[in-house]
């Protein structure tokens, strides 16, 4: 219901229209009804907004880490805000035609995102209840590596949904290092997605060989690969 101020203006609703008062003088306004698009292309995006943000929050231990100096750089964004964009379009998240669902791609996810050096060479190997990472090569001689550069490694089993973090050695005794997978984890037939990186512990000052370092500062995550537990 509208009501009329002391100046004799009218401000509120009343049957289709909005009465207001501006500068002094009467404005009527129609009545702004929201609309909710329900097309097939809004749908899909909706649901892949959706499967996102189930993601990130799955996954919210290693995206809060790998993606903090990523988040602090860009202000008012969150660590599971930068992951949901890095992730968008780069093909971590697939449409499946015959199911009507995003599905995950795990090769094409980012867990990390930064300008810390992270060699293409790291493997995984599952052995029983230990996984062991190799690292033949770990880029000292990069601009943007240093000794105390920590390697991580995330699991995500998707069918729980369950993820575990690990902290590995530094950089510059990353050569074999193993982790112990719980027992649980093992007895439950699930895929594993294993993935690593490399994450600042200190701060460094730039030289003439090396760039400055922050702390929490990442490299990009690297897929390691699928296993069957």
């Amino acid at each position: 219901m509208s009501k009329i101020d002391s100046n004799g203006l009218e401000h509120g609703k009343r049957g289709n229209n909005i009465y207001v008062g501006l500068n002094n003088q009467q404005v009527k306004k129609g009545l702004y009804r929201p609309t909710n698009p329900r097309t097939p292309a809004q749908q899909r995006h909706r649901a892949k907004l959706a499967f996102a943000n189930r993601l990130s929050a799955h996954l919210s231990e290693a995206v809060n880490l790998g993606f903090a100096r990523a988040a602090e750089e860009t202000k008012g964004l969150t660590p599971r805000n930068a992951f949901v964009k890095a992730n968008w379009d780069n093909g971590a998240m697939r449409w499946n035609e015959e199911t009507s669902l995003w599905e995950l791609c795990p090769e094409q996810l980012l867990l990390a995102q930064g300008p810390r050096h992270i060699p293409a060479g790291i493997t995984a190997e599952l052995d029983g209840n230990l996984l062991r990472i190799t690292c033949p090569d770990a880029g000292l001689y990069e601009m943007h590596a240093v000794p105390d550069d920590q390697l991580l490694v995330a699991v995500y089993l998707p069918d729980l949904p369950a993820m575990s973090l690990y902290r590995g050695p530094m950089r510059d005794s990353c050569s074999q290092c193993t982790f112990e997978l719980p027992t649980e984890m093992c007895a439950s037939g699930s895929l594993m997605h294993v993935y690593a990186w490399f994450c600042a512990t200190c701060f460094h000052r730039a030289t003439a060989t090396k760039s400055q370092v922050r702390p929490d500062q990442s490299s990009p995550s690297h897929y390691l690969g699928t296993f069957h537990l």
